[in-house]
């Protein structure tokens, strides 16, 4: 991959860089969209594990300190995190530089974000790109190649950071999904957060019938493995999401329970009624598919 030989900008400060922080630092370097990028931390280890993996070109626990020069601010930290520093961020910020996040819910940060006054721009983003691993060591340059990634603005969004902020993600790979902030929480919680909901609560289920579990570690199989992956994903930053978005979480929960209500009573009905619920579903899910 040829590196950009103009740089869209100087300086990028991340601040949190574990798995997606440091993908992004990764993909900035190896695709030259950045002179210089700097890591913001409050673990020591966490950072020089960064510097040492070369993800970042510098690294700081001072957060003022690390986006004073920054044209680029990317908030890489769970999202009640995020909620807590906007407003340091965006007062500390240089005039004209862009902040944006990956937050898995956008609400309460886009508020918090607009309830500030400052000289920078806030764009709110979301990549829906990661895995089920944690830390640094995982962070992968090519993490946000063909994934989606929602960018949220609002009626207060200046649409020359939109644009930027757009640009960013596509360069990283992204596909865009542009939605209203209240919008892209129901439709996050939908595919994504109950998916992870609910395999939490498989795994749960399993382990409350007291079963032997070596006798269940040997018999699984890839039906299990691959449904219950996303369980055991980082439970801080799960616990925010939930508490964030409990409300469409819940909305999305009455329909997953009214489906398999449904699929019950097909079960129970007849076989004909049974199959046709069951190729609907398959039909739908191949659609999903097909790009």
């Amino acid at each position: 991959m040829k590196k950009n030989r103009n740089p869209a900008f100087d300086r990028i400060a991340i601040v949190g860089v574990g798995l997606l922080g440091g993908s992004i630092g990764l993909a900035v370097k190896q695709r030259g969209l950045a002179r210089e990028v700097v890591g913001i931390g409050r673990s020591p280890n966490s950072l020089k594990a960064a510097l040492d993996l070369q993800v970042v070109d510098e690294v700081t626990t001072d957060l003022a300190e690390g986006i004073a020069e920054a044209d680029l601010v990317i908030l890489c930290t769970p999202v009640r995190h995020i909620v807590s520093i906007l407003p340091e961020v965006l007062t500390k910020a240089r005039g004209g530089a862009l902040v944006t996040d990956v937050g898995s819910t956008k609400n309460t940060i886009v508020e918090t974000a607009e309830r500030v006054g400052s000289s920078a721009f806030f764009v709110g983003s979301h990549p829906m790109a990661g895995s089920e691993k944690s830390g640094v060591r995982y962070a992968n340059a090519d993490l946000f190649e063909d994934t989606t990634c929602f960018v949220t603005p609002t009626p207060q969004t200046s649409w020359n950071a939109f644009g930027r902020i757009c640009g960013f993600w596509r360069a990283l790979g992204c596909r865009l999904a542009v939605a209203r902030p209240d919008r892209h929480d129901v439709l996050v919680a939908l595919i994504s957060h109950l998916p992870h909901l609910v395999a939490v609560a498989l795994v749960r289920a399993v382990e409350s019938m007291k079963e032997d579990q070596n006798l269940i570690k040997g018999i699984i199989g890839n039906g299990f493995r691959d449904t219950t992956r996303i369980a055991c994903g980082n439970t801080q930053m799960w616990e925010d999401i939930c508490t964030e978005n409990h409300e469409a979480i819940c909305r999305m929960h009455e329909a997953f329970t009214r489906s398999l209500a449904e699929l019950l009573e097909a079960q129970q009905a007849n076989p004909t009624a049974l199959q046709n619920y069951l190729n609907e579903a398959c039909q739908y899910r191949r659609f999903l598919d097909n790009r």
